[in-house]
Order: structure tokens, then sequence, then C-alpha cells
């Protein structure tokens, strides 16, 4: 006779099966969704809520310079191919400019007195969206 599973002490075979799907199943799902290497970095900067540029940092051949007279407290902007960098700000803080260069997909420059975020970003055309399963657009540049 065999004895219910809350009087068993050790796992059986079965269990270890199934821990072993389980682990599996994780593994390729995170195998699957993890991002792929090469892609193509997005500076945005986006100034009270209103999404002010786009640049491909990857299309740049020489380093762009930005100065926004439109913000609270005038600040300089310094695109290059490889990351991006606030020059020089009014602002009280400084915050923004001793941030220095942010050069990887999910990182930020945030200037708090402006309400200026700069937001590097990474994505390929024609790529999934992993929560939603939806298809990413491809990002337009306009300066």
């Amino acid at each position: 006779m065999r004895l219910p599973a809350a009087d068993r002490k050790r796992p059986t075979l079965l269990d270890g099966v199934v821990a072993l799907l389980v682990a599996a199943a994780a593994l390729a799902l995170l195998m699957m969704l993890r991002p792929s290497g090469g892609e193509a970095l997005t500076a945005v900067v986006t100034l009270d809520g209103v999404p002010l540029a786009e640049y491909r940092l990857d299309s740049l051949e020489e380093p762009v310079i930005q100065t926004l007279e439109q913000a609270p407290y005038p600040l300089t902007i310094q695109f290059q191919s490889d990351g991006v960098r606030i020059l020089h700000s009014h602002c009280p803080s400084q915050d923004c400019v001793h941030t220095g260069w942010i050069r990887q997909a999910g990182q930020q420059i945030i200037c708090l007195p402006n309400k200026l975020i700069i937001s590097l970003t990474g994505t390929h055309a024609g790529e999934f969206d992993a929560v939603t399963g939806e298809k990413v657009p491809g990002h337009t540049t306009f300066f």
C-alpha cells in the first residue's frame, strides 16, 4: 500500500521529473526572451512629458550638439555614436551634468528642475514584446 503524498518524507521520481521539466521550460523561455546583441541605441529626449527628439546613435558619424533654449534652465546635450551626456546646464543642482555619459539601453539622464529625461533604448524592427506579444514598431528619428 502506498502512503498519501502528505505522509511521504522524500520526493519521488515523478517529483524530480516535474522539477526538471519546469527548470528546462524556464531556461528555454529565458533564452528566447533575452535581448540579441548588436541592438541599435536610440536616445529619446523628453521635456516636460513631451518628446522633443530621437537620435539613432549608430547613425551619427560625428558628435551632435543640441542646445535646449526652451527649457526653464537652458542646457546643452552632446550625442555621439557611443553615448549621450549633458555638457552644460543652468539648473541649480547640476545633477544632470554630473551623471556623465550614458551608453547602455535602459540608462537615463534626468534633470528635475527642467523636467527633462534623456533615455537610451535599443530595439530591432520585427522584435516582439515579451509581455504583450505584439510586434515592436521601428523608431522614427526626428530632429
